[in-house]
């Protein structure tokens, strides 16, 4: 008979079953305060850091004292691939956070661990597309492309993704295609095209070149969001997460469309770098970032789309996650090994051919 179970019957028999289980916290507690460590990891900026940190790393510090975590911020998964493949030899980084496609893209070069079942326990919570190369990289949040805009100068938001090349947005709309956005938005336009997007992007290409004069930068500054909220753009092509907590937090003025054509998920990913130096305390946080706890409060205050099957949203937050029944009925998936292989070539053609001539 294990510890834990002689010291329950034993509260059990004397009447001190609440003394017991405080007595077994404290025990569980114990061993959580024993284990040690470092995690660096490296992963999304701005209001994602900010919000990860709030409600998945210092829960988990608070839970591992012990353990030291530190987050770098990465303009995209694009610059995040670029260091890892740079440390590879000696790696300074423990775990990853990266978008489906690059992650995809590093597991197949060596740059990702399989994770140790045994120490990441809530794999099997996870669903099994999901758990990608083996479980070089597991999916952790789920959100959609959407077009922001400014509440305050756009009285009648737009409905449609071809509303994105209507002229009266000439020179308000920023537009940052030269990432995984541009690769997401591909495939939409080519859906409203009636095209397959593993047949042809051409033209998807064609409405970007339509929409280009409505574009006042390509670089918004310092991002997709601020634009908006400064008034600097009408319009914006950015994730549905951090506009939603945005809008709740800076007065209302970043409003957020979910075109009826749907949209498409991206999937963020967290992966345990190849000869980690800290691999026991980084699969430690990855088995917490992916359980329950972690899963449902990063839903619920970022607006993230959790991927343990075990969370259960609120109905008004899984609305503000993945848009109305109808949007939900017109949301896309994509096969992301084909799209991983394809993405460098999409995001060439789309700086070549539309932003290079623009």
């Amino acid at each position: 008979m294990d510890t834990n179970k002689r010291m329950t019957q034993f509260f059990a028999r004397t009447g001190l079953v609440a003394a017991g289980l405080l007595a077994l916290s404290g025990v569980a507690l114990a061993q959580d305060a024993s284990v040690k460590g470092t995690v660096n990891i490296v992963g999304f900026s701005g209001v994602f850091a900010e919000n990860y940190q709030k409600f998945v790393i210092d829960p988990f510090k608070a839970k591992y004292p012990d353990i030291t975590v530190t987050y770098q911020q990465s303009k995209n998964s694009a610059e995040t691939l670029a260091l890892l493949t740079l440390q590879k030899a000696d790696p300074k980084i423990d775990v990853a956070l990266i978008d489906v496609a690059v992650a995809i893209k590093a597991a197949k070069g060596g740059i990702f661990a399989k994770l140790d079942p045994s120490k990441v326990k809530v794999l099997d919570e996870m669903p099994a597309w999901a758990r990608l190369e083996g479980d070089q990289a597991v999916a952790f949040s789920q959100d959609n492309l959407a077009i922001l805009y400014n509440t305050e100068t756009v009285k009648q938001p737009p409905t449609s993704w071809t509303d994105l090349a209507d002229p009266k947005y000439k020179g308000r709309i920023a537009a940052k295609l030269s990432d995984t956005r541009g690769v997401i938005l591909l495939p939409i336009l080519d859906k409203i095209a009636g095209t397959d997007y593993k047949t042809s992007i051409d033209p998807a290409l064609d409405f970007l070149k339509k929409m280009a004069p409505n574009v006042s930068t390509w670089e918004p500054a310092p991002d997709c969001y601020a634009v908006i909220q400064s008034g600097e753009a009408d319009l914006s092509i950015c994730w549905n997460g951090r506009a939603q907590y945005l809008h709740d937090t800076q007065g209302g003025k970043i409003g957020v469309a979910a075109p009826k054509e749907g949209s498409i998920g991206q999937t963020n990913t967290i992966g345990l770098v190849e000869n980690s130096k800290n691999a026991e305390a980084a699969q430690l946080f990855i088995n917490y970032a992916l359980g329950t706890e972690a899963q449902a409060t990063f839903a619920e205050k970022s607006f993230y789309g959790p991927v343990n099957t075990k969370v259960s949203l609120p109905d008004a937050v899984a609305v503000r996650i993945y848009g109305s029944k109808e949007a939900q009925a017109a949301q896309m998936s994509l096969d992301w090994n084909f799209v991983a292989d394809k993405y460098a070539a999409w995001i060439q053609r789309i700086t070549r051919e539309v932003i290079a001539l623009n």
